[in-house]
């Protein structure tokens, strides 16, 4: 089994492709920020490209979990996210306004059939931090390459990880550090902060 999430109108022979906008037509309509609807490691495949840097530094722990919890133990994960240090090349060579509409503009692809679902890019990472990141949920990298202004990283899953192995993990808030609020925060209180918030807006 494999799933294509976030397939938007790019569907794919093979493969159960995944989108929140029925629009596009995809096999099954989900809320990528919700639990996925399959049990432990029963995936072998699953494809994420410009999906990951739409959620913020906590809630991307929360939906990456799901990417790896459905996937088998020796499974592979394909994901496309933005060269974030590339990308900040672009306010030397277009200037302000393009640059922060680049990071921070709706994204407007496939907007003949929506715009102004999900806004645009809400983390950044790099050659270092992506694989770091994907690192804390048993991905480990088998190769790592820039096509134009992404990173297109393929890894294998070689341990399940649970809530139990991630829940203590520190996220690192700078800007608490030097404003209001703690300036470590666990992966558990974090989860438990979204899934009231998704809770109460559901």
């Amino acid at each position: 089994m494999k799933l294509h999430l976030g397939c938007g109108t790019n569907r794919r022979e093979g493969w159960i492709n995944i989108d929140s906008v029925k629009a596009v037509g995809p096999d099954l309509v989900h809320d990528i920020r919700r639990p996925l609807p399959y049990g432990d490691q029963t995936v072998d495949e699953v494809l994420a490209e410009d999906l990951l840097e739409h959620f913020d530094k906590y809630l991307r722990y929360v939906v990456f979990y799901e990417w790896a919890r459905v996937l088998k133990v020796g499974g592979i994960i394909t994901l496309q996210v933005p060269d974030f240090k590339k990308t900040l090349f672009r306010y030397f060579k277009f200037g302000y306004d393009n640059f922060v509409d680049f990071i921070f503009g709706e994204n407007l692809w496939g907007s003949e059939v929506y715009i102004g679902h999900f806004g645009n890019h809400k983390w950044g990472y790099s050659q270092k931090t992506l694989p770091a990141f994907v690192r804390l949920f048993g991905i480990h990298q088998v190769s790592l390459e820039r096509k134009g202004l992404n990173l297109r990283f393929v890894g294998r899953k070689t341990k399940h990880v649970t809530w139990e192995d991630l829940d203590g993990i520190q996220i690192y808030s700078h800007a608490n550090r030097f404003g209001k609020g703690k300036t470590h925060v666990p992966v558990g209180f974090a989860r438990q902060k979204i899934k009231e918030f998704q809770d109460h807006v559901s």
